[in-house]
């Protein structure tokens, strides 16, 4: 008869089994993705003349140090002139942020001058004042998708036609999302971040866009049907991750977001560590958020209508814990049965239900630790050395996304304990001017 602790040890064990499964369930699905990640980015649409009319906002808050360098770097696109307008959207700045656009002859709208009520915190506030600023419901009239940018993104001069040809071949999708590069990667944190994108660039966003699954929103240099966003009432979001939330509701009403690979969008990655800590924090509040208030709509129309598939990836996508929280999971369940495997040299522990538990999870362990080392060495090697110039030096950069996604953890567990407090943005600091790297195309 089992004693009361080997029953609590066998109950341990069986929860922890639960966990092993549902990390290794998560690495099949992403080990599944990757296998549509390799190859030569083809084009499914042809390039065609301008005709598609944009808006472009670029969101800035005390952004004097970089404003200048974007504001120069965007008007270098190659478009037809007479298609595009592009506005600052100088958000309650207190430094030069508004003389500079002056300077530069760039049209800014000034939300100091709070000619409408704030609608929402931070960035998504902004952008829905310039909204009401230059229109709302008449912008339709004028325009046919938004883009957004950041302060201080750079973005390719063919930007928009990529766009424009992509837009109209793909029957004009409510979102498309340009591939983002990174402007620096100079500290081993900025390198974290780079190495992350290059990886999720290709063996997430281009490999779903090619299974015809619906892509992830990145925050800039996406483009969103303007006659969508304003059926829904524009920028009006009630989580610190609008580009998330705007991705969700696309979802559940059955709209598409798509995937450019040809045109970059270039933003800054912070070195500073607190900067960081602070961004990545604001990302997981608003990202636990968007997953619990979306679970309910989610699955009911995971029972209830078509498409399940694409409910079932946002759903993976919503509540899969980051990659180093499932990592450290694999190598306790190793850890663990090395440790058992020592202790029973001396005495016996578990019962026999307990044992087939744990050999179970060393098993599962083995396997999810063995995928993991693919995505890790093989996809993240490919990335460099098809999407970049890079010189691919596995140490430094091995070193680096450890360091990037290991940091996140506690972000992560930040996030989820102030999942519901949706109300201060914190803004991240730019200072980069210029790309400090060299890098290829796909």
């Amino acid at each position: 008869m089992p004693d009361l602790a080997q029953v609590a040890v066998t109950v341990l064990l069986g929860l922890f089994f639960l966990l092993t499964i549902y990390v290794n369930m998560n690495f099949f699905y992403y080990v599944f993705l990757t296998l549509y990640g390799f190859g030569k980015a083809k084009r499914d649409y042809e390039l065609i003349p301008d005709q598609t009319r944009f808006l472009i906002l670029v969101a800035a808050h005390n952004e004097e140090k970089v404003i200048g360098s974007t504001i120069d770097n965007l008007q270098n696109i190659t478009y037809n002139k007479d298609l595009y307008d592009i506005y600052v959207v100088n958000d309650n700045s207190t430094d030069r942020t508004g003389e500079i656009c002056e300077e530069k002859g760039m049209k800014y709208i000034n939300t100091g001058e709070k000619l409408f009520p704030r609608e929402g915190v931070g960035k998504p506030a902004g952008l829905q004042y310039a909204l009401r600023y230059l229109g709302f419901d008449k912008l339709t009239d004028q325009y046919d998708c938004l883009m957004i940018l950041d302060a201080d993104n750079h973005v390719d001069h063919n930007i928009l036609s990529e766009l424009n040809s992509q837009y109209i071949g793909k029957g004009k999708p409510e979102a498309i999302q340009s591939y983002l590069d990174s402007k620096n990667s100079s500290s081993s944190l900025s390198l974290g971040y780079a190495m992350s994108y290059y990886i999720t660039n290709r063996f997430f966003q281009l490999a779903k866009y090619r299974l015809g699954l619906p892509n992830a929103i990145g925050g800039t240099g996406f483009i969103v049907r303007l006659d969508y966003l304003m059926k829904h009432g524009g920028f009006r979001f009630h989580s610190l991750t609008e580009d998330l939330e705007l991705e969700m509701e696309i979802v559940k009403d059955n709209g598409r977001v798509l995937w450019n690979h040809f045109v970059r969008v270039y933003d800054e990655k912070p070195d500073n560590f607190k900067i960081s800590i602070k961004q990545r924090t604001r990302w997981s509040q608003g990202h636990w958020y968007v997953a619990f208030t979306n679970l309910k709509p989610m699955l009911k129309k995971l029972f209830t209508e078509k498409g399940k598939l694409k409910i079932l990836d946002q759903l993976v996508y919503l509540f899969g814990m980051a990659r180093a929280v499932q990592l450290s999971i694999v190598l306790i369940g190793l850890l663990g049965t090395a440790l058992y495997g020592l202790l029973t040299q001396n005495f016996q522990m578990l019962t026999e239900g307990g044992e087939r538990l744990l050999f179970l999870i060393a098993g599962g362990s083995i396997l999810a630790l063995a995928l993991f080392v693919y995505q890790f060495l093989i996809c993240m090697y490919y990335a460099i050395k098809v999407d970049t110039k890079m010189e691919f030096k596995p140490i430094r950069m091995g070193i680096s996304v450890f360091y990037y996604a290991y940091t996140f953890i506690y972000a992560q567990v930040v996030g989820l304990i102030k999942w519901k407090q949706q109300h201060t943005w914190v803004k991240t600091e730019h200072n980069k001017t210029a790309i400090t790297h060299k890098r290829g195309r796909a």
